[in-house]
């Protein structure tokens, strides 16, 4: 008798996953952003987030929980329950952290399964109109004529877009200093604004501004012209041909959520990914589109970690 009902239960336990995973999502899915509202991962999150609504006919409600570095996410993201019904975009930021911060209270490999990479975002150098500069050069020339006269915002010392700009620092010889906010939105703020007079962040979010002459790009990070900006010309163009920043966005899990859950949102955000109308309004948001699938997303962000491992060390920054 105790061995026929341990069987049953060994079957009915053993079934649970595929069931969850036929009635996945059994409610709403939390869809955790790293930044406040109105930047590129928001941007990005709400407009995914519509089209998975639509097609997995449950809510999917953003939650913004900006400060340290996606940190903050990516902790709340590690001990959430492996089902699936927390998800979060996460970009570069991530891979700068595993060497950023040694300390941390989560394990990448360990506690986050990649799902799929949905965007990369071309960075750019951009500055205030007050700034007398339209090219790299007389940036480079003006701030070394008045230094410790301009600041930069970034999005907190373990970003991309802080670590780029100490990057150009230490290689351009530049003394500007870096004034810390909790998202791209209050960062392009403050920008327009002039509180701060540079800045190295995504085309995406900064679109609108640039259109209104309220700031000037001068460069590009990227390896290629942005199709977004063809006529902007890149660092590299610029005579700073060791750097090449791919910074991207992509979606994850806790770690131990079903693999068919797994799959079934790689499936959905994939084909999200290549609905005509989302592609249309990230074009004109100057956001590539460019999906990876699981296995090669997880290559990926390893790949990125070592690069960013090099990157963090020769600017020899400290949090």
């Amino acid at each position: 008798m105790f061995r026929a009902l341990l069987a049953a239960a060994s079957l009915i336990l053993s079934g649970l996953p595929a069931a969850s995973a036929q009635s996945y999502p059994a409610g709403s899915v939390t869809f955790l952003v790293p930044y406040a509202p109105g930047g590129s991962a928001d941007i990005v999150a709400r407009l995914i987030g519509q089209k998975l609504q639509e097609r997995l006919g449950r809510p999917v409600v953003i939650d913004n929980r900006p400060g340290g570095s996606e940190m903050i996410v990516t902790e709340a993201l590690a001990r959430s329950a492996p089902d699936g019904h927390t998800i979060a975009i996460l970009s570069n930021a991530i891979a700068i952290n595993e060497t950023l911060v040694p300390n941390r209270r989560f394990d990448l490999e360990k506690d986050l399964s990649p799902v799929a990479r949905v965007i990369e975002l071309p960075f750019a150098l951009m500055v205030h109109p007050s700034v007398p500069a339209r090219t790299v050069a007389d940036f480079v020339a003006y701030t070394k004529a008045h230094p410790g006269k301009l600041n930069y915002g970034h999005l907190g010392p373990g970003s991309p877009h802080f670590f780029t700009m100490e990057w150009l620092k230490r290689n351009a010889g530049l003394d500007i200093l870096a004034v810390p906010y909790k998202g791209a939105a209050p960062a392009y703020a403050a920008l327009v604004a002039g509180e701060v007079q540079v800045i190295a962040s995504g085309l995406g979010a900064a679109t609108p501004f640039l259109d209104a002459k309220q700031a000037i790009a001068l460069a590009a990070f990227s390896g290629k012209r942005p199709s977004s900006q063809p006529d902007l010309p890149t660092i590299a163009e610029a005579g700073f041909t060791n750097f090449n920043l791919r910074s991207w966005m992509g979606i994850f899990v806790r770690s131990g959520t079903p693999p068919k859950i797994e799959q079934k949102l790689e499936t959905e955000i994939l084909t999200v990914l290549g609905d005509p109308e989302l592609k249309d309004r990230l074009d004109k948001l100057g956001l590539d589109i460019s999906p990876m699938k699981k296995n090669e997303f997880h290559a990926f962000v390893r790949e990125e970690i070592k690069s960013w491992e090099d990157i963090v060390k020769a600017t020899t920054a400290q949090r």
